[in-house]
């Protein structure tokens, strides 16, 4: 009896111990795969990047606009900078060409949460409900531990159902 208790000890320790190497190792991948954050991997970003970035977080838009310009000139591949300027664009009323920068920024990563939640927006924005709720259910899909991204979409759809306008897009 002590012996079948000694291995299921060590089954145990060794299955928990895989668990949480796969765990570590994993979770820089999972987060790159599925979307990641504008934040994530700012050390990687260029020096006009982060200060657009920056210049966003204070809600000066006009500021972020030709630093973006110049991160996209270097590297147009970029999904986060293609979100962000989309972003800013929306928040300049420029919708025609924030919806440009969203779908560029999905073809690049079509699991980007920052442009599947403000692409949502954006189709709230102009009045497409059912735009807006497929964007939720891709988000759904992704963040099946839940994100921000998702709760913030949801709610600004069901202000939006409500007649109630939400302040912070």
């Amino acid at each position: 009896m002590s012996y079948f208790n000694r291995n299921n000890k060590t089954l145990f320790h060794s299955t928990l111990a895989f668990v949480i190497l796969l765990m570590i190792c994993a979770s820089p991948l999972m987060l790159q795969a599925a979307g990641g954050s504008d934040d994530d991997f700012t050390s990687q970003r260029s020096r006009d990047y982060q200060r657009a970035v920056s210049y966003i977080k204070k809600s000066d838009y006009s500021a972020a606009i030709p630093l973006l310009r110049k991160e996209l000139e270097k590297n147009p591949e970029n999904a986060d900078a293609h979100n962000y300027m989309g972003y800013v664009l929306r928040k300049r009323n420029d919708l025609k060409n924030s919806a440009v920068h969203y779908k560029k920024a999905l073809e690049i990563n079509p699991k980007h949460l920052g442009a599947l939640e403000y692409q949502g927006e954006l189709f709230l924005t102009v009045g497409n409900l059912e735009l807006a709720k497929a964007n939720l259910e891709k988000l759904d899909k992704l963040c099946w531990l839940g994100c921000d991204e998702y709760d913030d979409l949801k709610a600004s759809i069901e202000a939006y159902q409500q007649g109630r306008k939400v302040s912070r897009y």
